[in-house]
């Protein structure tokens, strides 16, 4: 065999060895990446979950919750958080939790400036701060989440993207 063919040979073998490596580490990755969550709907039974709530108080997700209020982005949150400021007696009115997914915050901002905030509210805002206690909790971009429940069994989810529509799914007025 001379010279050329053995260089070719040496290189279509390192290429072969090197797309092996690469399908090999692809197939690690798949494996060793945890399935999605399913993501709850009218039916589903929601987990019972306890989280603590920006003054590390543990709530339980229970049967006796009817409502969940529920925002993954900051412009949900900013909805329930206008309504909430208005009529913070809503979430014991509708038996409610407001939980909040901050796990796409980063920890130094949580911890120095928005939980500090989230304290001058006059009502709980329960956090999940890895995002894996609401990781089946739908939801949609920019909208607050509210599903309402009946011994944790999902009979109603709604994508509110107005105050005005949240405060007629909690039953409350505007001012």
């Amino acid at each position: 065999m001379g010279t050329w063919k053995r260089k070719r040979a040496r290189t279509f073998a390192r290429r072969v060895a090197g797309h092996a490596l690469v399908l090999a580490a692809a197939c690690v990755a798949c494996r060793s990446t945890p399935p999605a969550p399913d993501v709850y709907g009218v039916g589903s039974t929601v987990a019972s979950v306890t989280l603590e709530d920006q003054f590390a108080t543990a709530h339980t997700l229970d049967d006796r919750v009817s409502v969940v209020l529920f925002a993954r982005d900051m412009e949900g949150g900013g909805l329930i958080k206008a309504v909430l400021a208005q009529h913070p007696d809503a979430l014991a009115a509708n038996r409610a939790i407001y939980v909040a997914d901050i796990s796409g915050m980063p920890a130094l901002i949580a911890r120095l400036s928005a939980i500090p905030k989230m304290k001058e509210r006059p009502y709980p805002t329960l956090l999940d701060r890895d995002g894996t206690a609401t990781a089946a909790f739908p939801s949609e971009p920019e909208k607050a989440t509210l599903m309402r429940l009946s011994s944790r069994e999902v009979t109603e989810i709604r994508f509110v993207a107005s105050e005005n529509e949240l405060r007629a799914a909690l039953g409350v007025r505007g001012e």
